[in-house]
């Protein structure tokens, strides 16, 4: 009886094994322009946008795809597409692995056009001006086409399997709604930043995310650079607060908290920049020493190649 049940434990152990974290499913979906086997996902289009979807590593018919709403036009060369609807807000597709009890959840939210920023106001929210040139020209500073609204009864919602959409709003004072730019990208790798923590043994369920999406008029006013990764959302100051005190937590048990727990976080995502596999993410990463305001954290952005300060 003994055997059989070490038997049990083993198979079930190698099961997990296999099957990866419990948030990543086994398929990978081709989101747009992003691949991801999160089992919850974001996406944001402007009204009536088309999104192609894919299996990225099967055939999609092994896979049934249902819509909350918007249009699903029927599968051409194993793809789908949706189309968003007119109306902003967040709409749910749901990717079922057909015979299994796999399923990712992709959520669309429809955002606000750019075009209806009226004096650098959008809806009564201060987002000020976008620079009028792409700095150096690269395509990853052009600015947003449209702002994710963000409300009172949708800033819960999680993005991502551990993080919500109230993590990424700007610091700036103001009513509701207020407005954000999220890059896809960027939750892809907060997701495996934080994985790659736990594995390292740091037990943490989020990152505190001290700064994610700034608008220009925020980021003027306190004195950042013009082209801020901040201000084209996808750039995120963290630490990891397990215990919500607005501290570093002590990740190298050492029994203090101190620049080298700073250097815990820093050595995990170069090695997820360093890795070919994670191409896509690379950016910039920057280490800061504690102040009156803040404590240590690092800087982390997907700029799509390597900047260290």
């Amino acid at each position: 009886m003994k055997k059989v049940i070490l038997i049990a434990i083993w198979l079930l152990a190698v099961h997990i094994l296999l099957a990866g974290p419990a948030y990543r499913v086994s398929f990978h979906v081709k989101v747009g322009d992003e691949i991801t086997n999160l089992e919850r996902f974001s996406y944001f289009l402007l009204p009536g946008d088309t999104l192609v979807l894919s299996i990225a590593d099967d055939k999609l018919e092994h896979y049934s795809i249902f819509s909350h709403n918007g249009d699903l036009i029927s599968p051409l060369d194993d793809q789908w597409f949706y189309i968003a609807p007119e109306k902003k807000g967040y709409y749910k597709v749901l990717i079922q692995k057909q015979g299994s009890d796999e399923n990712m959840l992709l959520q669309i939210f429809v955002m606000v056009p750019a075009s209806k920023i009226r004096n650098g106001f959008l809806n009564g929210y201060r987002i000020g001006n976008y620079p009028n040139d792409n700095y150096k020209n690269k395509k990853n500073y052009q600015n947003p086409v449209g702002f994710i609204e963000v409300t009172q009864e949708n800033k819960d919602v999680y993005l991502s399997p551990h993080f919500q959409l109230k993590q990424f709003l700007c610091k700036q004072q103001s009513d509701w709604p207020k407005y954000v730019v999220i890059k896809p990208r960027m939750l892809r790798k907060l997701e495996l930043v934080l994985e790659e923590l736990n594995n390292a043994g740091v037990k943490a369920n989020t990152l505190f995310l001290m700064s994610a999406y700034r608008t220009p008029y925020y980021n003027k006013a306190i004195g950042n650079v013009k082209y801020s990764r901040h201000i084209y959302g996808d750039a995120i100051d963290i630490y990891v607060d397990e215990n919500h005190d607005a501290v570093m937590d002590d990740l190298n048990k050492d029994g203090i908290t101190s620049m080298k727990d700073a250097d815990v976080v820093q050595k995990i995502i170069e090695q997820i920049d360093s890795n070919p596999d994670n191409k896509e993410l690379i950016g910039g990463m920057g280490k800061y020493n504690k102040n009156a305001v803040h404590t240590y954290f690092i800087h982390i952005d997907t700029r799509g190649y390597k900047a260290r300060w």
